[in-house]
């Protein structure tokens, strides 16, 4: 037998090995290599949704594209691009086998970027890859598994899901038929029911990770969060679809195990899930069944939305007792200026992700993932201040002394809108209403012990908005049992000045009781704790 012949029988071998889902020669030094993988620093994970290679002026060519976002990742504290060019089942920026390229010719989108940058050999996935490449930056190809912004944006809807409307959960006629409100407003949903349709992802998983030079896929199950019809009908998912997507889950894991035996080198299966195995089951993400069949190297947990208060502590002990590396998910969307009628509601500023971040870390996060945080070309303020949030997210030690935020958000639209699909926990959140001659209580969590840095602080101060506030109305706030003096601040806005000696570091609980008033009930819309301190003079 020839060399030749005989190295390519080894690689043949290896390769069913690894499929099957069995030892490979070497099962140990394997192990070992993948766990190293896994466990690589990751301070900040960018993830990156792809607009890049379209929502833009700049030249549709290797620099031009790189200018967009991918030249401004260097000495900000991002180790990992998670980076998604698939806006929907069968739909990408990128020179996809099994789906459709985007070549829109929709005004409010360039035409035809993509087509121009395979022209030249090349596309955005390639590209953002080589950009992490030139960096030592890890790069993990992230698929949006039901993503529905096609059924709002029909410059979305793809080729695949027009020949495959049986597969779709609803028609294009539901987003008239029902009000925002209701789930089945959202209506280009695949059912993940359909065999076609989980045969369409472990398709899409197995052309890329053949194909591109990636260390790593993200199955990303909040982007959105509904894969059968009970969803939609607030339900929870039977065992039976349960089980469908945990197989699912474990053909992706043989087409990644194969794919790095082939490339001779670990290639991560990551998961974006949400905060406790309870609420993942109920959406058909049996987690725990994950982990316990070694499916998953790297946990993301959360959608963004509640970035302050992520009840993310039961999926740090889970992924850690696995020896799994487990990320807190911090978006834009749960940080960005909110109306609720009169109320102006957490102001998107650099010590509101401090705050986030500093509680993430205190949880006990690897690291932490930011969500709709993007640079847009060079010189520009989107630019600045997306790296000035990276850098604020980066290092819990550098979040000491520093001015910040911490909230009870408000959380309303993620809970009420039929396209959060109550992904989101509201137990203990915010809206919440107390009538005339209650209390409701809340839990603040805070990561800082302010009461051993006393003499560095600048000020400490409450402030909370109720909704149908009058001036006449009676009202008390306590923290920790501790009545804290408010005044008017604003209309709907009360703030008062607290003593260090009553926050701890953690969970602290305030109370609310109205006392009397005008209307039977005020809405408690929104908390938030400013800490700002001597030393620091950020904006």
């Amino acid at each position: 037998m020839s060399d030749t012949l005989r190295q390519t029988l080894a690689l043949l071998l290896l390769a069913a090995v690894a499929v099957c889902g069995l030892a490979t020669a070497g099962p140990a030094a394997a192990d070992d290599e993948r766990r190293a993988a896994a466990w690589r620093t990751r301070r900040v994970i960018f993830n990156n949704d792809g607009n890049d290679a379209f929502l833009t002026s700049a030249p549709a060519t290797k620099e031009g594209f790189w200018s967009v976002r991918m030249d401004h990742i260097d000495d900000c504290g991002v180790d990992s691009v998670f980076y998604n060019p698939c806006q929907g089942i069968g739909f990408g920026t990128l020179e996809t086998r099994v789906g459709d390229v985007f070549t829109s010719t929709d005004g409010s989108f360039q035409h035809n970027r993509t087509a121009a940058l395979i022209a030249q050999g090349t596309d955005p996935l390639h590209l953002a890859a080589e950009a992490c490449r030139r960096r030592d930056i890890e790069f993990v190809w992230s698929l949006r598994l039901n993503d529905i912004h096609d059924s709002f944006q029909p410059v979305l809807f793809t080729r695949w899901k027009q020949e495959h409307a049986q597969l779709l959960m609803g028609t294009r006629e539901d987003l008239k038929k029902y009000p925002s409100s209701d789930p089945r407003h959202v209506w280009s949903f695949a059912d993940f029911a359909h065999q076609e349709v989980r045969d369409m992802v472990v398709a899409n998983v197995k052309d890329v990770v053949n194909r591109y030079n990636v260390d790593g896929a993200e199955l990303d199950f909040l982007r959105h969060t509904c894969f059968f019809k009970e969803t939609r009908l607030y339900q929870p998912a039977t065992r039976e679809h349960t089980d469908m997507l945990t197989d699912m889950v474990g053909q992706v894991r043989r087409e990644i195990l194969a794919a790095s035996a082939k490339k001779g080198s670990p290639i991560l299966l990551c998961v974006r899930v949400l905060p406790g195995l309870e609420l993942n089951r109920r959406f058909g993400f049996d987690v725990e069944r994950w982990i316990e069949r070694g499916y998953i190297d790297v946990l993301v947990v959360g959608g963004g939305y509640d970035p302050f208060t992520l009840p993310v502590k039961q999926m740090i002990d889970v992924g850690h007792a696995a020896d799994i590396p487990v990320y807190a998910c911090l978006s834009l969307s749960g940080m960005q200026t909110n109306v609720v009628k009169n109320t102006h509601l957490t102001p998107q500023n650099i010590k509101a992700w401090r705050g986030a971040a500093a509680n993430a870390w205190h949880a006990g996060v690897d690291g932490i993932t930011s969500f709709n945080v993007f640079p847009q070309s060079p010189g520009t303020e989107q630019t600045r201040w997306a790296r000035a949030v990276w850098q604020n997210l980066n290092d819990p030690t550098a979040l000491v002394g520093k001015d910040k935020m911490y909230c009870i958000e408000n959380l309303g639209f993620s809970y009420t809108s039929g396209y959060m699909m109550r992904s989101v926990p509201w137990k203990d959140r915010l809206p919440a209403d107390v009538s005339s001659g209650a209390t409701i209580e809340r839990v603040l969590p805070v990561a800082e012990d302010l009461a051993g840095v006393a003499d560095t602080l600048d000020s400490l101060r409450l402030r909370v908005a109720f909704l149908e506030l009058q001036a006449d109305d009676r009202i008390t706030v306590k923290i920790n049992g501790t009545p804290i003096k408010v005044v008017a601040e604003k209309p709907n806005w009360v703030a008062g000045d607290v003593s260090p000696d009553v926050l701890k570091k953690g969970g602290n609980v305030l109370s609310f009781t109205y006392q009397s008033g005008a209307a039977p009930a005020l809405t408690v819309a929104l908390v938030e704790l400013h800490v700002n301190y001597k030393a620091d003079r950020s904006e």
